[in-house]
């Protein structure tokens, strides 16, 4: 993130103060297996934070009709618990000492799109807990299922005493939100433009933060904290999701290679998000046809823009479960409304995969290429064209398309909206692993 604030605005010292925090919550983040550092860096970040209303009291002959204006404020963060917490906890770092943090391991088995694996919370002291779910695992097809396909997600988390049901470094990202909001209100109030933070990668600029304050680095923050154990052979797991940049460079490295192919693939801005789809099919057969393959890309869009493509190449069942919760995490991230996932599939009947089985693995397999779309909204739309392969060439069947298809992989994003995976996919998901047959 690179913040452009102008240090001739009345509310500079204001402004630097609240950039004090964000590094300081970065240091926080930065330490987070160091306890002792992480300790010092998240007790600044909560007293920083407490001096940014300070400051901005202290600036109140500058803001007109501060007195007024600052009551709703107050009431406002008065009446939010978090915000009662931060101010009790750096009461408590002031005048009585350390916050009372204690450091927990969280313990999961990834083993589908859906969180439905046995979970367990312990003292990191006791590390070697998490282990006994993979002793329970049970007998039969389920059971392989999970030891071939599965991930042993473990997970450290900072909670203090007296607010355990937050994580601690994501309470002080909420309380920055708030207080953010507090100091862009000021702004306003002064009728001045607010200070601008502008996303390196993405070129995004924002000017009260991602959502509700917070900056996109600060949201969705949670996975690098998190080691992930191959069950099949206890290797970790390395994710390779790779953002791929929105650049001048990038759209001339495509020219060179597809000429204008790629010129308006997304359709006009305003485009509904079907019909971007579309569009970029078109294209991505085209690109298929030239290259002989396609890679697997996400191209995650907010209000029908697009924020953020990225890479996703896996090497088996167990990455799949694992990099579509790190595309959850993106969507989070950078609050994302519609995704669309292109890529090549094994697609194959239902009655001759057997239960748990992929389709790849099924006699009757073919290939074929796909376009998936998701909206926050409710839409659900697949594109396919069958692949056919002769050993001089290769060509694509016609585009259909499937307004009601189970797209099941997409559950951690339905998640990250807060939604319910539709009741359909999920009793698909029962039948295949039963072996029903529709």
């Amino acid at each position: 993130m690179n913040h452009e604030l102008s240090y001739t605005c009345p509310l500079a010292a204001v402004d630097r103060r609240l950039d004090d925090v964000h590094e300081q919550w970065h240091q926080a983040e930065q330490t987070y297996f160091d306890p002792e550092a992480f300790r010092l860096a998240v007790q600044s970040a909560i007293a920083t934070l407490r001096t940014v209303s300070f400051v901005l009291q202290s600036h109140k002959h500058k803001i007109p009709d501060f007195d007024a204006w600052y009551q709703k404020w107050r009431e406002k963060l008065g009446a939010d618990s978090l915000m009662r917490w931060m101010v009790d906890a750096r009461n408590r770092i002031e005048k009585q000492g350390d916050l009372e943090t204690h450091s927990f391991v969280r313990a999961e088995i990834i083993a589908s799109y859906l969180d439905e694996g046995p979970r367990v919370e312990v003292p990191a002291q006791l590390f070697e807990r998490p282990w006994e779910l993979v002793k329970n695992i049970p007998e039969g097809a389920a059971g392989d299922h999970v030891r071939k396909n599965g991930t042993l997600r473990i997970e450290r988390r900072w909670v203090e005493n007296t607010l355990p049901d937050y994580e601690l470094l994501e309470a002080v990202a909420i309380a920055y939100g708030r207080i953010s909001e507090l100091v862009h209100d000021a702004h306003r109030q002064m009728g001045l433009k607010c200070p601008v933070t502008t996303d390196v990668e993405t070129g995004d600029r924002y000017e009260n933060g991602a959502r509700e304050g917070r900056l996109p680095c600060m949201i969705g923050h949670e996975h690098p904290r998190a080691l992930k154990i191959n069950l099949s052979d206890g290797v970790p797991v390395q994710l390779r999701t790779e953002r791929m940049p929105i650049d001048e460079r990038s759209r001339k490295a495509a020219k060179e290679r597809y000429g204008d192919l790629h010129k308006g693939m997304f359709g006009p801005p305003d485009a509904p998000e079907e019909e971007k789809m579309a569009r970029l099919f078109e294209t991505a057969r085209s690109v298929f046809l030239r290259d002989g393959y396609h890679q697997p890309i996400f191209f995650l869009f907010r209000d029908r823009r697009l924020v953020r493509m990225i890479n996703t190449p896996v090497e088996d069942t167990a990455q799949k479960y694992v990099v579509m919760r790190a595309v959850a995490d993106e969507v989070t991230t950078h609050g994302a409304d519609a995704v669309i996932f292109l890529t090549e599939v094994w697609v194959a009947p239902v009655e001759s995969v057997k239960p748990y089985e992929r389709a790849a693995d099924s006699p009757a397999r073919r290939e074929a290429l796909t376009a998936s779309l998701v909206t926050r909204s409710g839409t659900a739309i697949e594109l396919m064209a069958m692949i056919e392969r002769d050993g001089s060439g290769l060509t694509l069947g016609a585009t259909e398309i499937n307004r009601s298809p189970v797209l099941m992989f997409f559950a951690p994003v339905y998640k990250a909206w807060k939604q319910e995976v539709p009741p359909a996919w999920v009793e698909a998901g029962m039948r295949h692993a039963s072996g029903e047959s529709e």
